[in-house]
């Protein structure tokens, strides 16, 4: 489901950036960073096995990563996928990251490997893909840093939502999330729509259609996109008129 994680967390990011310009990020640069934020972090709950899609982004450091992660979560679908602890857990590292240039920048390089990762995945051959995708979260990063000081206090608002957005989509399908804490206290247990298998059902028409629609439509309405596509349809009919 990596795909479609990646695609409805670029479509909740597109939707929120009056969230995004409530922290200060005004300029269209730092705008495609918040969509990408969360369209990336929408992919990290999968970060919980070694052996995972996701696990591979980075070759042995995100698999030697996601064997950490998995650990401490207690296993895939366990304590990655709580609707509470997640969140939380994955909202106050990034809070941390951001206190620290490099540190914000690696976490900015993560994300947007994961966002990239998502959509192209299966596109790129299995020897290459960590190394091309290394270069293009690096440069990414990078590109940000390089275009003057922004603050990414918004970076843990972007990272928790994307994850939110991540248990929302495995809540629909037969496997379902943890009940909340259950991971750690008591039986655990799981809930969920049960709607679909992964993999299956709707999943494409989501990935495919709804979820970049969305992306656009919510791109249209809070960047000068709308404007932009504004001014040349009067220009053509100015031309044309």
């Amino acid at each position: 489901m990596g795909p479609a994680h990646t695609a409805s967390g670029l479509a909740a990011g597109a939707l929120t950036l009056p969230v995004a310009a409530a922290h200060g990020v005004d300029t269209a640069l730092w705008q495609l960073a918040w969509v990408a934020a969360w369209g990336g972090a929408a992919y990290l709950p999968d970060l919980d096995q070694k052996g995972s899609t996701a696990g591979s982004l980075w070759g042995p450091l995100t698999q030697t990563a996601a064997g950490v992660i998995g650990t401490a979560a207690g296993g895939h679908r366990k304590g990655t996928h709580d609707a509470l602890v997640a969140p939380l857990a994955f909202g106050l590292l990034a809070a941390a990251a951001a206190q620290a240039r490099w540190s914000a920048l690696l976490l900015l390089a993560v994300v947007i490997g994961l966002a990239f990762h998502g959509l192209v995945q299966r596109r790129l051959p299995r020897t290459a893909g960590p190394l091309v995708n290394l270069a293009v979260s690096a440069a990414g990063a990078f590109l940000l840093a390089s275009h003057g000081h922004q603050s990414v206090a918004w970076l843990p608002w972007a990272v928790a939502g994307g994850v939110l957005v991540h248990i929302a989509g495995d809540w629909l399908t037969t496997d379902g999330v943890p009940v909340p804490l259950t991971t750690w206290v008591g039986r655990p247990r799981s809930f969920g729509l049960r709607a679909f298998d992964a993999g299956h059902g709707p999943e494409g028409l989501l990935r495919v259609v709804v979820f970049p629609v969305l992306t656009l439509v919510g791109l249209w309405l809070h960047t000068g996109l709308g404007a932009l596509t504004g001014d040349v349809v009067a220009a053509a009919r100015r031309v044309t008129g």
